[in-house]
């Protein structure tokens, strides 16, 4: 080797061929690398299939490490590199919920009636968020802030005839890093998407055997946030397809197994590829959505355009969401937008950038048909 060769010469990578492979150990997970593709997989069943793998055991986490290159005919195609691991058992997590509600005591009818509809908004817990103050802080503030509604729930309930309570849970309820913003947040978590999901499910359980008893109508209702999406690259479902619904559908199938105790609970999730309902509780009509599919600020517009095309938000008194992580009223004469605030330990990028910080914590508020009184965070 010459003297300009010796300084010429350069750690050269060893490259990673693009050629099918996987490595799995049945256990803790492992990959699956493509060979050269010109379009993306269209589905991840099929690709698992591929591969060998039974779907309903093995299932692709997260977003997809993506390597792209040109051929000599000026071809692009792409390799796609998924991590894989184990299917929760969707049975197991079902069963252990049907376990914790199956001896529960019947229902016994409610002390206090009326037309009133006590109403808990919260969204935006996005558990598995590293920032703030951990999950840690995220569950012990969540549930802080329920034993404070059951505390105003019981005084309420005889002064302002409280006959119904609708439990409205607005989007994001897990992070989900490796979904949005297309995976870059995928580190900045602390629980697998399997654990966020059996998190929010149990949450949300507990949630439910907490208010059932104070009132012979509980509504559940649940919607999905961005941050709740099964996928979304490369391949994007339906708009239901999430996993704060899924967990939700859970609950409603355990509480089915006591009716007893929960036949006068409600669950109620938006329908087929669909991200926003509308919902009768009392005599007061809502529509929830997670609040990404507008701009903020532009809520009213989205109704609005709802509206003229005769869809059923029009005839909603209230719509409820998040997404936007503060508190934010707007009200006319006949209707009332709620922006609920956030439950996660705020935003280290966002601090940074503009030094704010979000106040955490869910809305309480009474509803009696259009009329809406005595907000409270809690």
């Amino acid at each position: 080797m010459s003297l300009a060769d010796d300084l010429l010469k350069q750690p050269t990578a060893v490259e990673a061929e693009h050629r099918a492979r996987t490595e799995y150990d049945g256990q803790t997970g492992g990959y699956l690398q493509t060979g050269p593709l010109a379009e993306p997989p269209a589905s991840h069943v099929e690709l698992l299939k591929q591969f060998g793998y039974d779907p309903d055991e093995v299932q692709i986490v997260g977003a997809p490490r993506i390597s792209r290159w040109q051929t000599y005919d000026e071809r692009w195609l792409s390799a796609y590199r998924f991590q894989i691991a184990p299917r929760t058992a969707s049975a197991a997590g079902l069963e252990e919920l049907i376990a914790s509600i199956r001896d529960r005591e019947p229902h016994r009818p409610a002390e206090s009636a009326g037309d009133g509809v006590f109403v808990y908004q919260a969204g935006d817990m996005q558990f598995g968020k590293i920032d703030g103050y951990s999950v840690e802080g995220s569950v012990n503030r969540y549930f802080q802030s329920v034993d404070r509604a059951l505390a105003e729930l019981k005084g309420r309930q005889s002064r302002d005839r409280i006959g119904a309570v609708h439990l409205a849970f607005v989007g994001d309820c897990i992070e989900n890093g490796g979904v949005s913003q297309g995976g870059a947040l995928a580190w900045r978590q602390s629980l697998t998407v399997t654990e966020q999901v059996r998190l929010w499910r149990r949450t949300l359980l507990e949630t439910v055997k907490a208010f059932a008893p104070l009132a012979d109508e509980v509504a559940v209702s649940v919607i999905g946030g961005n941050h709740d999406d099964a996928t979304r690259v490369p391949v994007r479902t339906r708009a239901d397809d999430n996993w704060a619904t899924e967990g939700a559908i859970a609950v409603a199938d355990a509480l089915a197994e006591n009716t007893a105790a929960y036949g006068h609970v409600r669950v109620q999730v938006p329908p087929k590829d669909q991200g926003y309902m509308t919902v009768r509780v009392g005599e007061s009509v809502f529509t929830l959505l997670h609040g990404h599919q507008f701009r903020k600020g532009k809520a009213d517009a989205w109704w609005a355009s709802q509206a003229y095309h005769q869809g059923n938000p029009a005839g909603a008194d209230f719509l409820l969401h998040g997404h936007y992580h503060e508190t934010g009223i707007q009200q006319s004469a006949a209707r009332t937008i709620i922006c609920s605030p956030t439950f996660d330990g705020g935003s280290a990028w966002y601090r940074d950038k503009t030094g704010a910080e979000s106040r955490q914590g869910a809305l309480i508020y009474t509803t009696r048909g259009r009329e809406f009184e005595n907000l409270s965070l809690v």
